[in-house]
């Protein structure tokens, strides 16, 4: 997005000050790291992507909007839309394998920050966040989205009634058997759903970064590191 002038940025886990399972920039509240840790974490990335501290609220894994203007807080409400027409007022949504996407319609001035686990996916929460900016004046042909790093279908085991959702969710069968197991693409569901609701191709950008298994950076991973683990950011706002 940085060629349209939008402010886009994907934290993995280098850089910061935390500790143990942690380590090192962790941005995630209420999970047992020194809350004084979490904040640094928060300036060190904001300062150097050179963004304003951004609204965040207790996510769900479901598709409900939280509006957003003013200085970034941690809002107390549930959502996994958090959608912005406040120019410098920063989104950011907390992952640590589920997929985190980013929305910006620079010309009617809009922006949104999605959280899009496999639950969220299946109530087609990308969808309603397009659906909602529309309702607000913009189009989705005009509108850019990023998905950034989640668990990918190489490391994405499911149960077969997780995989068919997913494939319904979005039109199209995104999973894969490897003997026994299944495993899903969760980036390949959402861009679909993307597409379907009228986004263009060329507007849509995937990191394609695998949380589980990608080293270089590393990244924050519940299932790999069984629940005792950090977050990873993504931040977005319009200049």
């Amino acid at each position: 997005m940085a060629k349209h002038g939008i402010k886009a940025v994907f934290s993995d886990r280098l850089g910061g000050v935390s500790g143990c399972e942690f380590s090192s920039l962790n941005l995630g509240v209420d999970l047992g790291d020194d809350e004084d840790y979490v904040q640094q974490n928060l300036n060190i990335l904001c300062q150097s992507a050179g963004l304003a501290i951004p609204h965040q609220c207790l996510q769900i894994h479901g598709s409900a909007v939280l509006w957003c203007s003013g200085g970034g807080i941690l809002h107390q409400e549930e959502a996994d839309i958090l959608i912005t027409k406040e120019r410098q007022s920063s989104l950011a949504v907390r992952t640590a394998d589920c997929l985190p996407i980013l929305l910006a319609d620079k010309q009617v001035g809009i922006v949104a920050a999605v959280h899009a686990g496999w639950r969220g996916t299946v109530a087609k929460v990308a969808q309603e966040a397009i659906n909602v900016m529309c309702d607000k004046g913009t189009k989705a042909e005009n509108i850019l989205a990023s998905l950034g790093p989640c668990i990918g279908s190489c490391c994405f085991e499911v149960s077969q009634k997780v995989g068919d959702s997913l494939s319904v969710s979005c039109g199209e069968n995104i999973v894969q058997h490897r003997g026994d197991k299944v495993f899903a693409d969760l980036v390949r569901a959402n861009f679909l759903q993307l597409l379907g609701v009228g986004l263009s191709l060329e507007h849509i950008e995937c990191t394609n970064v695998c949380t589980f298994c990608n080293t270089s950076p590393e990244y924050f991973s519940y299932r790999r590191d069984c629940g005792k683990t950090g977050r990873q950011l993504a931040v977005i706002n319009l200049p």
